[in-house]
């Protein structure tokens, strides 16, 4: 089991998108928002592919996040970046194209909310300019969408959350109504419940948690998203156990008696509800 990683979009909602193929009225932009049910939609492209301008400073990326996506079980996702908008030329970092699901391939649960696709690789370096390419000729919808998109550095601790905790659990709003006479009235409201999870790391490296972690939930708050994956290297469960999320309490870092090359270690709480 990898460690967990959370990916933030501050960065990415920053940059300049724009994409190869859209539908006017669905334009890439809405990538850049939270709601993913608001979609980015291609037009009859089934190959088409975005490009992030991150400014002068651009961004060290080394993971992506795809949600709310119509990805068939043969889709491919391709990342790219480099110093110059020329991407596709001799490109600093080229994932090449990879699946867009686990090993184990797309799951078959009804009525999943949204999809998530997740790529990580190795980079440390700030490029300006980023190309995603989408490959899925055999989609029978004839376009490629998807609701949210995430492309930056995520967070890893070395000193993964607690074995405990709730990594799964469901936020019901469904309506239950008792009469005088003891007869039961419900309300479906979500074919799916939203997703919850409540995580601890007792002892976190105090740089990670105060250039990492401490500065995604300060920035986030409670307004922003996320990705949180609780295994990024998981298979058949990797749906389960991940998903766009916000913060829903405050979040609290405590000193802890414990010690990491010499200095203090922090707790780091994550209470997570997902996005639907």
């Amino acid at each position: 089991m990898a460690n967990v990683v959370i990916l933030s979009p501050t960065l990415s909602d920053a940059a300049t998108l724009a994409a190869s193929s859209e539908v006017a009225t669905l334009p890439a932009t809405n990538l850049q928002t939270l709601q993913p049910k608001r979609k980015w939609r291609s037009g009859a492209s089934l190959t088409p592919y975005l490009t992030l301008d991150f400014g002068a400073a651009g961004a060290a990326c080394n993971g992506l996040g795809v949600i709310g996506h119509n990805l068939t079980s043969a889709a491919t996702i391709r990342v790219r970046g480099k110093a110059t908008s020329n991407v596709t030329v001799s490109p600093a970092v080229d994932t090449g194209a990879v699946s867009a699901w686990p090993a184990t391939g797309k799951p078959s649960d009804a009525y999943w909310p949204q999809f998530l696709a997740w790529l990580s690789w190795s980079n440390s370096i700030a490029y300006r300019y980023w190309r995603v390419d989408f490959s899925d000729g055999a989609n029978p919808a004839g376009y490629i969408e998807a609701g949210r998109l995430m492309l930056g550095a995520y967070w890893q601790p070395t000193f993964n959350f607690n074995l405990g905790g709730t990594p799964l659990g469901f936020d019901q709003i469904d309506v239950q109504t008792r009469t005088d006479y003891g007869e039961l009235f419900t309300e479906r409201r979500q074919r799916s419940a939203a997703r919850r999870m409540s995580l601890q790391i007792s002892a976190s490296d105090k740089r990670e948690t105060l250039d990492g972690v401490a500065e995604i939930q300060r920035l986030r708050g409670g307004h922003g998203d996320v990705i949180v994956c609780l295994d990024p290297n998981a298979t058949t469960d990797f749906h389960r156990f991940s998903m766009q999320a916000v913060f829903t309490s405050p979040q609290e870092h405590q000193i802890v008696p414990q010690f990491n090359g010499g200095d203090v270690m922090f707790t780091v709480a994550l209470p997570l509800r997902e996005v639907i």
